[in-house]
C-alpha cells in the first residue's frame, strides 16, 4: 500500500536538525522541507542536514526545496556554490535578438543550477518567468528575463531544457505574472498588491509565458495578488476563478500547483489554519515557512485528511520531485549507518 503524501512544505530554523523539527519532518501531512540561507554554512553541513532530514522521516524519501534562482536570490553561496548569475544577466549576456548559439549558453546556465544541487538532491523552484515591468521584488532584484513576454517565453525555454538534461523539474512563478507595479506597494512579502488591469491586458502580457510553457512545467506557483477585475475577493492562489477556470480548464495545465508563503503579507491576514485550509482547497501543495514550530504543528495536526494529496494527484508531484531522489535516499543509508557525512 502507498504511503500518503501531505500537502505541506516547511521550512526549518538552522543548520541542523532539532528533535521538535523531526517531529514536524514525520508528520503525515509534511510534503517536503524548504531551505533557505540561514540553513547553509558550508557543503559539509548541508549533506549533513539533508540526510537528517531523510533519516527524521519514515516515509522513503522527502523531498528538499530551495529558492536557488541565481543573482540576489542565492540560498547556497561559496564552497561548491558557485555564483548564479541572475536571469536578467543571462538575458543581457544572450543579446536582443538570441540566435541558436547564445540560446545554447542560456541552457547551460540552467545546467549550472541543476548540477549544483544534485548531489544534495535539492530542488530549486524556478523560473522566474514573470515580465520586468519595474516590480521591486522581480525588476529590483534581477528576477526576470525581459519586459517582452515573447523574450521571456524563448529564454525561460531554453533554460528548462538546460535544467531538464540533468533531471530538474522546471516550476514556473509567479501566475498568472508579479512583474507589475502596484503603487509602491508591490512586494508581497511585506504588502497585499492589487491589481486592477482588465483581464484582456494580463492575456496578452503577463499570462503568456505560462500560456507557452506550462506543457514543459512539473509545477505553477501562483502570486499572492488580489486582480480587482478577475476575483476582488481573494489573491490568485486562494481563487478558484484564477486557478481552476482560468489555469486548469483555458489554459490546460494538469501538473502541480504549489503556493508561495502562507507567512507573507499578501496571503492575507487569517491564521495559518484556515489559510492553509483555504489555500488547499484549490492547491496541490502549500508552503508554511518561516514561522515558529509549535505554530506549523498546530496547522499540520488541524488539516487532518485534507492535508494528504489524492491518489490522483499522486503521479503529478512524483515527476515535480523526483529530481535527486536516489541521492537523498544514499544520504540517508549513510545516516542511518553513521557515515562520515554526520
Amino acid at each position: 500500500m502507498a504511503i500518503a503524501t501531505g500537502r505541506i512544505i516547511v521550512s526549518i530554523s538552522g543548520t541542523v536538525l532539532l528533535d521538535k523539527e523531526q517531529q514536524v519532518i514525520n508528520h503525515q501531512n509534511t510534503a517536503g522541507v524548504i531551505l533557505f540561507a540561514r540553513n547553509f554554512e558550508s557543503s559539509e553541513q548541508l549533506l549533513s542536514l539533508v540526510a537528517s532530514i531523510q533519516a527524521a522521516c519514515s516515509k522513503p524519501d522527502m523531498p528538499i526545496f530551495v529558492d536557488q534562482e541565481g543573482g540576489e536570490i542565492q540560498r547556497f553561496s561559496g564552497e561548491n556554490f558557485t555564483q548564479l548569475p541572475s536571469l536578467k544577466e543571462i538575458a543581457l549576456e544572450a543579446g536582443l535578438e538570441p540566435n541558436e548559439e547564445r540560446l545554447a549558453q542560456v541552457a547551460i546556465h540552467g545546467q549550472k543550477l541543476a548540477l549544483s544541487l544534485a548531489p544534495y538532491g535539492i530542488i530549486s523552484l524556478t523560473p522566474v518567468v514573470d515580465l520586468d515591468m519595474g516590480n521591486s521584488i522581480i525588476s529590483g532584484k534581477s528576477r526576470s528575463f525581459s519586459d517582452n513576454a515573447e523574450k521571456v517565453v524563448l529564454l525561460s525555454s531554453a533554460y528548462i531544457n538546460g535544467m531538464k538534461s540533468i533531471g530538474h523539474p522546471a516550476t514556473l512563478k509567479h501566475f498568472p505574472g508579479h512583474g507589475n507595479t502596484y503603487n509602491g506597494s508591490d512586494d508581497s512579502h511585506i504588502a497585499k498588491p492589487h491589481d486592477t488591469r482588465q483581464y484582456l491586458e494580463i492575456l496578452q502580457k503577463d499570462l503568456q509565458p505560462f500560456i507557452q510553457l506550462h506543457k514543459n512545467a512539473e509545477a505553477i506557483m501562483p502570486a499572492h495578488i488580489i486582480f480587482d477585475n478577475i476575483d476582488p475577493s481573494r489573491p490568485v492562489g486562494f481563487s478558484n476563478i484564477w486557478m481552476q477556470d482560468i489555469l486548469r480548464n483555458e489554459i490546460g495545465f494538469k501538473g502541480i500547483t504549489v503556493s508561495d508563503c502562507l507567512s507573507m503579507d499578501g496571503a492575507g491576514d487569517d491564521t495559518y489554519l484556515n489559510k492553509a485550509r483555504e489555500v488547499l482547497q484549490v492547491l496541490d501543495i502549500a508552503i508554511l515557512c518561516n514561522i515558529g514550530l509549535d505554530e506549523i504543528l498546530k496547522v499540520l495536526d488541524g488539516l487532518g485528511k485534507q492535508g494528504l494529496l489524492t491518489t490522483s494527484r499522486q503521479d503529478k508531484y512524483n515527476d515535480w520531485t523526483q529530481f535527486g531522489k536516489k541521492t537523498r535516499q544514499i544520504l540517508n543509508h549513510y545516516y542511518n549507518h553513521q557515515c562520515c557525512l554526520v
